[in-house]
């Protein structure tokens, strides 16, 4: 099969252009176009969104794809060399007409190594990018005053909660950690451990003081 992939980013353009061109191309080169994935979505959408991930599943080996221009398929360097590395991964060749240039994993050419070697090494540095760039906003926001993760001892929803009463009737009876575990079937030693102690802490001693809890740290936090 051969496919046409073609990508505007508003209803106010077209993908009439994008589409002549391809077809262009087909005749030029005398091959059918069996189908024309038309899409007309923000570059900003996410790939399912943008219609990527349904073109993917489509594709098999030996399948063409033909696209007017490399920018066209993803909205950043990194997300463009990873559908290129996925479609070629499917044993796809990839005809980018504009950039003149024809990507194959059976069989690369000299220049289309090239390209993708320069897109792995701006994708890197795109990364790079967006990791200090995020350091630099934390650090700032930490100066600021704000506190990252969770608070201190605090004392949030648990899978034990359903179970409360028996977990301390059976840690009151002295039954082990991994024996109280056996006996409600689920969770682990560690993670019991942690729950107790903020039972504990927070002076808690039945489901029904457990929802107590919950219902005044909810008021606290419209107050």
């Amino acid at each position: 099969m051969i496919y046409g992939y073609t990508r505007v980013s508003t209803d106010k353009q077209t993908t009439d252009n994008q589409k002549g061109v391809i077809l262009e191309y087909a005749h030029q080169h005398k091959i059918q176009i069996d189908e024309i994935v038309e899409v007309v979505v923000s570059s900003k959408k996410k790939k399912e969104h943008r219609g990527i991930n349904e073109l993917i599943d489509k594709l098999k080996d030996k399948d063409t794809l033909v696209v007017y221009k490399l920018d066209r398929l993803g909205r950043s360097t990194i997300e463009t060399l990873q559908i290129i590395e996925d479609i070629k991964e499917i044993g796809v060749r990839i005809i980018l007409i504009s950039d003149n240039l024809v990507i194959d994993k059976n069989n690369d050419s000299a220049m289309s190594q090239m390209i993708i070697t320069m897109l792995s090494g701006f994708a890197q540095m795109e990364r790079t990018y967006i990791s200090e760039r995020t350091k630099a906003g934390m650090a700032q926001r930490k100066k600021e005053g704000v506190v990252f993760g969770r608070k201190k001892n605090s004392f949030g929803k648990s899978k034990f909660d359903e179970k409360i009463d028996n977990i301390l009737k059976l840690d009151e009876l002295g039954l082990s950690l991994r024996g109280i575990i056996k006996q409600i079937g689920f969770g682990s030693p560690a993670g019991l451990k942690k729950y107790l102690t903020k039972l504990k802490d927070n002076n808690i001693h039945s489901k029904e003081e457990l929802a107590k809890f919950f219902l005044n740290k909810e008021k606290n936090l419209f107050n």
